[in-house]
């Protein structure tokens, strides 16, 4: 509910809300404790007076929230509400006329940082009032003690009501903060998600699109034919990378296995590589495209960083096994692995899978796990 709340109004237009409760609620306890002040015929004028500036204080106050006066404001309404509450004993006025006098402590308690100064003044004031009235030999005898007790239950309605106020402010602000958070995660994520397409797609078309090229310019003087097909394949691969990079643009991308088996095929045939590969299982479910793309990364990564004689991709219950001859030790997909295949990790371990790679001499070998059952949870 507050969750659904907060999502439909901005932190200003809540902001405004919570100024204009405080304004509205100080103005109702205020009215409260100024009418208990005027219309008591023991309690002098002074009380009623001081209740009328506590409120008044207060509502400019709240006017101002979230910020301050620069002007002490408050602390002299602090003062005013000591001194009328020692006047309001003194005299023997209602318990309620402390809705009024009370007000700049319960609001400073509520919404000033360090609280305890207020807390403290709270508590001067109710011990002080008696204290100085009795030795002044002015207590109007009988009911003040349970006029006390009276006044500090309303005062303790009032902290409630005030710091109920400014906790709703506090969760919204860092609900507010948290969404904001969410979004800026979420934008991060997705540029992420567009980096990695973008390289996935790019990096292996590009490639694709150099070693068609040098084996037409091999084949210009000696096979025309040859040159023909392969300029062709290269406008192809053109076309397709622009299609491709259209839907990773709109997110509706995704890899195709079949087609990342056949396009490896003709790349290490085009490359001179000896490429034994098996074809996919059936039952890869959701995985399909993972696996698709982490066939497409280490096709890439196998004809950038390595001088391979021979290829070998297999497929078990549970996993895609793509080994290679000819790697360095010192390539990017050596020892810690490129950002490439990193990336390709981190994909596979947010699904339950997991991407590993080891280096034996020359062969290097990657292996993606999936689950047993086929599904992405």
């Amino acid at each position: 509910m507050i969750d659904t709340f907060s999502a439909n109004l901005s932190l200003k237009a809540y902001q405004d809300v919570t100024r204009w409760v405080y304004v509205g609620v100080g103005a109702l306890f205020g009215a409260i404790g100024i009418s208990a002040g005027f219309v008591s015929t023991t309690s002098l004028r002074w009380v009623g007076l001081a209740a009328v500036l506590t409120t008044a204080i207060v509502v400019l106050s709240a006017l101002l929230w979230p910020r301050r006066s620069r002007f002490p404001l408050l602390e002299i309404g602090g003062l005013l509400a000591t001194a009328g509450w020692i006047s309001a004993i003194w005299s023997g006025a209602p318990a309620a006329t402390g809705f009024a006098l009370f007000l700049p402590l319960v609001y400073g308690i509520a919404t000033r940082r360090p609280w305890w100064p207020w807390a403290a003044s709270t508590v001067f004031a109710l011990t002080a009032a008696p204290l100085i009235a009795g030795l002044a030999g002015a207590l109007s005898a009988d009911g003040w003690l349970a006029n006390q007790l009276v006044a500090m239950s309303f005062l303790g309605a009032q902290v409630a009501v005030f710091l109920s106020i400014e906790l709703g402010w506090v969760v919204f602000a860092r609900m507010d903060a948290h969404r904001a958070d969410e979004n800026e995660l979420s934008l991060t994520r997705e540029r992420l998600r567009f980096a990695n397409e973008l390289h996935d797609v790019q990096g292996h078309t590009l490639l694709a699109i150099k070693l068609k090229a040098e084996l037409a310019r091999r084949s210009l003087d000696r096979d025309v034919d040859t040159t023909r097909a392969e300029l062709a394949e290269i406008e192809r691969l053109v076309a397709e990378a622009s299609v491709q990079t259209r839907q990773i643009a709109n997110g509706y991308r995704t890899a195709s296995l079949a087609t990342e088996l056949a396009n490896a095929e003709k790349l290490f045939h085009a490359a001179g590589i000896r490429a034994e590969i098996e074809q996919a299982p059936a039952g890869l479910g959701a995985w399909e495209p993972l696996i698709a793309t982490a066939i497409r990364e280490s096709v890439s990564n196998i004809l950038r960083h390595a001088t391979p004689t021979a290829v070998t991709l297999r497929f078990s219950a549970t996993s895609m096994v793509i080994q290679n001859d000819g790697a360095a030790v010192d390539r990017e997909t050596g020892g810690g692995g490129g950002n490439g295949l990193r990336s390709l990790q981190d994909r596979f371990k947010e699904r339950g899978g997991d991407v590993h790679w080891s280096l034996d001499g020359d062969v290097f070998t990657l292996t993606a796990t999936r689950s047993l059952e086929g599904r992405i949870p």
